[in-house]
């Protein structure tokens, strides 16, 4: 079969969502850029959870496009794969729907939330989906390619764990504030649970159901083991993105997989941002370097779609046997 033929199926089967994944990326930055960037200061209170809302739709997206793949019997990386990664971007979609109810319907300001548990499962099942399509297959690298995995997966190691450790103002932005003023930044996506002191909320708050309080209370005892899933979790994000980038490059489904390491890569980015941010006590949700999120959700969800459309292209293009 041509590559031709491949390109001609996988267009006709990726066309509304490409349509749909880029204009949803291309609203998306024009309100972040708008509200987040050009007029910060006067941004409409309601903003905050609109820029929630576009982040829980991109990942609930890309979440349905790779799961729509488990439900093809010829698809070429197999079933677990699209399964594991679908999971992984719903538990990230949950983790921001938590974030919403958390701060915005109970005022609760917490250190670690149940946001967390979801965020960490999410690093889980995407690992594992990638894992799965890696390790089978038996994929020849060059010396200079092992090389350049190695030293990026070593910078990008070197920057996660920096961030995390060893930023400058960290002592002086968990001591100079008390618990109900700023919530003690150390965690992954705490920025999206964590305020100013301008616009502070008192941590555990009333209105939230007494079982959300509990959960609260038994998820503050892990706030470093869930600081160290997460820089973990960025260190196995950046080597294995890398890694799917230079060891898919060539290949029928090659493009399928340039997107999915291009999904990592940008969620490897807007999180080392969020966390330079909220050490240096600037985080402001809703910032620009937000897209990041979206784009990987949705670059997972096009890769999932392209691989999709060219094994439907190749079964379609399968000879078949003749009946007597």
């Amino acid at each position: 079969m041509s590559d031709n033929k491949v390109s001609l199926g996988l267009a006709q089967a990726g066309h509304q969502v490409i349509v749909m994944c880029m204009g949803w990326a291309l609203g998306s930055f024009s309100l972040l850029l708008l509200w987040g960037e050009l007029f910060a200061s006067t941004r409409p209170d309601w903003f905050p959870i609109l820029a929630n809302l576009l982040k829980i739709g991109a990942f609930l997206i890309s979440a349905g496009l790779c799961w729509r793949n488990t439900k093809e019997p010829m698809m070429l990386s197999g079933k677990s794969v699209w399964q594991a990664i679908a999971v992984g971007m719903a538990s990230h979609a949950l983790g921001d729907i938590t974030i919403v109810l958390w701060r915005s319907l109970w005022g609760m300001n917490s250190s670690v939330s149940l946001a967390n548990v979801f965020y960490g499962a999410s690093y889980i099942f995407l690992a594992i989906g990638l894992l799965q399509a890696v390790l089978p297959r038996q994929i020849s690298l060059s010396g200079i390619q092992t090389i350049g995995i190695a030293i990026t997966g070593v910078l990008g190691i070197v920057l996660a764990c920096w961030l995390n450790f060893q930023s400058p103002n960290l002592a002086a932005s968990s001591v100079a504030a008390s618990p109900g003023e700023v919530t003690v930044v150390g965690d992954h996506h705490l920025g999206d649970i964590g305020v100013t002191s301008a616009e502070a909320i008192p941590a555990g708050n009333d209105q939230a159901p007494k079982l959300i309080q509990l959960v609260d209370q038994r998820l503050s005892r892990v706030t470093d083991k869930m600081g160290l899933l997460y820089v973990v979790g960025d260190c196995v994000l950046i080597v294995m993105a890398v890694a799917l980038l230079i060891a898919f490059w060539g290949g029928t489904y090659s493009e399928a997989w340039k997107l999915v390491a291009l999904a990592g890569l940008c969620l490897y980015v807007a999180d080392m941002f969020l966390i330079y941010e909220v050490r240096q006590g600037n985080y402001l949700q809703g910032s620009l370097w937000e897209i990041f999120w979206i784009l990987s959700a949705l670059f997972f969800g096009l890769g999932a779609s392209v691989e999709r459309g060219v094994s439907i292209a190749m079964q379609q293009q399968r000879p078949r046997r003749r009946t007597l």
